[in-house]
């Protein structure tokens, strides 16, 4: 009886240590006045096209939600990045995301029609990822944050514009 206390005391303990060390989520904190960081030459090497011929601009959509834009005269990169309180509430935020996919996927002008279903993951790429050919666009969540990228289209350059991004956090 007093081992079985034993272990179960130790096996408490080592959870509770895990615990602290490696906490349920990444909390990020970026400061959104310049798009978390990523910078025109950043845009640039993604864009593959020189920092000077780029201007960015980031707004603020409302509490939560920036928009991230990049453009020169024949290219843009458009990031949405939003940022939850916790890892818990934008992981919540991305099964909600992925079933209005599947439904907006059910519907008569998308049924049959999507190639790999409504929505995939691509990995690895931040903790989870949704890329989908309804509004071709690729969204990642890593820890509290989210980004999501609308332009350009193409899913590789979409793919290089996240690892980026997550390089500058």
């Amino acid at each position: 009886m007093r081992n079985r206390e034993l272990t179960m005391s130790i096996g408490i303990m080592v959870w509770i240590t895990a615990l602290a060390l490696y906490p349920a989520g990444k909390i990020y904190k970026p400061d959104m006045n310049n798009c978390a960081g990523f910078t025109d030459a950043d845009a640039a090497e993604v864009m593959n096209v020189p920092a000077s011929a780029i201007t960015a601009r980031t707004e603020k959509m409302h509490d939560g939600l920036w928009m991230c834009t990049f453009s020169s005269a024949r290219k843009a990169l458009r990031l949405s990045i939003a940022l939850a309180k916790s890892a818990a509430d934008a992981a919540i935020d991305m099964e909600r995301y992925r079933e209005s996919l599947e439904l907006e996927a059910g519907t008569a002008a998308f049924k049959g029609r999507l190639p790999h279903g409504a929505w995939s993951e691509i990995l690895p790429l931040g903790e989870e990822s949704a890329w989908t050919d309804i509004t071709r666009t690729l969204t990642v969540r890593q820890g509290n944050l989210t980004i999501q990228v609308q332009r350009p289209t193409n899913k590789l350059e979409q793919i290089k514009a996240v690892r980026a991004f997550l390089k500058k956090l």
